[in-house]
């Protein structure tokens, strides 16, 4: 099979429950039920990648399916909450954005991804989908950097933008090269560490990881 029925409805089913835990993410204060949704969107990115795996026979894919499950689902879900825990943070205690209005504003992003696919105007009903979530993963991504004012969960908006295009890649492309693939999952793991030892030492030097606080004291 050389491209994904769409008809099937197991692709759209995939992509939605995608966009879905975007808005369960956009909608909790909590770290920690942000960090479980980032590891499901990451759990249904690598069956998405197993289905393109299978639909088009390209092997190479089932290794990027395992890798997100493992590095996206496993170990960075891990590595968030075993941080959370050290420096005690469990909740957004402020947000420059409350939930209600952070709800209608990834609508309404969502809206703008329609349109703005629509007028690229793919061949296939499954790509101009596809494309539309990619593109909403991708704004809500950054709308959850400049709304929150955790460092771990601005860091969540990263991961969630580097989601969107990595659903853009794999459904609208079939994947790009293995060792492209490969170097993205390294970036991505090396920034989460990386993240991690930084978020440590500001909680333990200034006692808090509020960006917030952090510019007053620039200031």
């Amino acid at each position: 099979m050389s491209e994904i029925d769409f008809g099937s409805g197991l692709m759209p089913a995939l992509i939605a429950l995608i966009l879905v835990s975007t808005f369960m993410l956009l909608g909790s204060k909590r770290l920690y039920t942000c960090v479980r949704a980032f590891g499901f969107q990451s759990f249904l990115l690598a069956v998405v990648a197993a289905v393109v795996a299978y639909s088009t026979g390209r092997s190479e894919i089932y290794v990027v399916s395992f890798l997100t499950l493992i590095i996206k689902a496993a170990i960075i879900p891990y590595v968030f909450i075993k941080i959370s825990r050290d420096i005690g943070v469990k909740r957004e205690i402020e947000l420059y954005v409350n939930i209600s209005p952070s709800l209608l504003i990834g609508g309404l992003l969502v809206v703008i991804s329609y349109y703005l696919a629509q007028a690229i105007n793919i061949n296939t009903q499954l790509s101009n989908y596809a494309l539309s979530v990619s593109m909403s993963l991708l704004f809500i991504g950054l709308f959850i950097m400049i709304s929150r004012k955790k460092a771990m969960t601005q860091m969540l908006g990263i991961l969630i933008m580097e989601n969107g295009i990595f659903l853009g890649a794999i459904s609208l492309t079939y994947g790009m090269p293995l060792i492209v693939e490969l170097g993205i999952f390294f970036d991505a793991l090396v920034a989460v560490l990386i993240m991690g030892i930084m978020v440590f030492r500001i909680n333990k030097t200034f006692e808090t990881v509020d960006t917030d606080v952090l510019h007053t004291l620039i200031g």
